[in-house]
């Protein structure tokens, strides 16, 4: 259902970089498939300002942003358009349409939860090319912030001080030049951590744990920006030494990761999960507990994947009663989500199942 962070995505983000398109440069056109909700936008014009968000039905970061960019929409009504365009969805090869169906149920479910413009790429991913493969973009919700020059200005994650960007945007303040220079000094570490990371790599498939944390450890010293390198590092101390990894991720959750709720869960069902390879020795599933449930906490409860990741983690430890409880819950919310996969529905239920199994079988 959910790959640990040694997936392919994590290490595309690491050593996956390169950009055509950045801060400074001309917006694309914006050559959707359709316009699913609210006035198109066919062109960008000059005096105006615009967000375009991209996100997709999958993605639960992306709706975690969504009454974020209504709130902007609204406060800005008059000097900006909050533009939400899905990339990457799932097509189907026989229906050309059917992700854009998608797209339309999840809109028309979210109501006015998600006032703002929204359209589909199409079944080529021609935006997705155009804009994020082109910017070194990789994963979503990314934004990009247009200025009345009809020029990129910004790019980033729409939660990461796009209110402050906008405004000043918006003011005629926004320092353009420096974030292009900022972008670019990110840009050669990137480079530069490629190289180490290919190093490390390198040490990992020759078994070499020990040498790998301590490339890893010089990497994170020299590379700040990056915490994806932390998480890393807890999934190769899984290999070399469990104890010392689970008590690391501890240490993550009470610190760099407090308030990552997606990073928390993540790192929780990497203990957890049936599929993690090579499989752990000895799981520490008290850990798992602790970290998903600050997750749950995070999310209010309104989360099904970090609801379900914290239900198996009680599972593991053999506490059925309260794995039923938050199982039930992220059943109950997956099953009113439009935007989940009917096949991750049906995970989640069958894993329900399981535990009422489970606790019959202790009666």
């Amino acid at each position: 259902m959910r790959a640990t962070l040694l997936g392919a995505a994590l290490l595309l983000a690491l050593i996956g970089w390169a950009q055509e398109l950045k801060v400074g440069d001309p917006a694309p056109a914006l050559r959707v498939a359709k316009w699913i909700k609210g006035q198109p936008v066919p062109t960008f014009e000059s005096g105006k300002v615009y967000v375009v968000e991209f996100w997709a039905t999958w993605c639960g970061p992306c709706r975690q942003t969504i009454p974020h960019l209504t709130k902007l929409a609204e406060k800005y009504k008059d000097k900006a358009t909050i533009i939400g365009v899905s990339i990457w969805e799932q097509v189907s090869e026989n229906d050309p349409d059917a992700h854009i169906r998608t797209v339309e149920k999840f809109v028309q479910g979210m109501g006015d939860k998600m006032n703002y413009v929204v359209a589909a790429d199409d079944v080529a991913g021609v935006i997705a090319k155009t804009w994020m493969e082109a910017a070194g973009q990789d994963g979503v919700p990314t934004a990009f912030v247009i200025d009345q020059q009809k020029r990129i200005v910004w790019i980033g994650h729409p939660m990461d001080n796009l209110d402050g960007v906008l405004e000043q945007v918006i003011a005629g303040k926004f320092d353009w030049k420096a974030e292009a220079e900022r972008q670019k000094r990110q840009r050669e570490q990137m480079e530069a951590l490629q190289k180490d990371y290919g190093m490390y790599v390198l040490l990992m498939q020759e078994g070499k744990y020990e040498d790998a944390l301590k490339q890893l450890d010089t990497m994170i010293s020299k590379y700040p920006d990056f915490p994806a390198l932390k998480v890393i590092r807890f999934n190769t101390l899984l290999r070399a030494d469990e104890k010392q990894a689970y008590a690391y991720a501890l240490q993550l959750a009470q610190n760099e990761f407090k308030d990552d709720a997606q990073m928390l869960n993540q790192i929780a069902w990497t203990i957890v999960d049936d599929a993690t390879r090579p499989p752990l020795k000895s799981p520490d599933y008290q850990a798992a507990i602790t970290i998903a449930r600050r997750a749950v906490e995070l999310t209010k409860e309104k989360d099904p994947m970090i609801l379900d990741t914290l239900a198996y983690a009680y599972f593991k430890h053999g506490d059925v009663q309260n794995a039923l409880k938050y199982q039930k819950m992220a059943v109950d919310l997956a099953a009113a989500d439009d935007s989940i996969n009917e096949d991750v529905k049906k995970e989640l239920q069958d894993r329900y199942e399981k535990f009422k199994k489970a606790a019959e079988g202790k009666k």
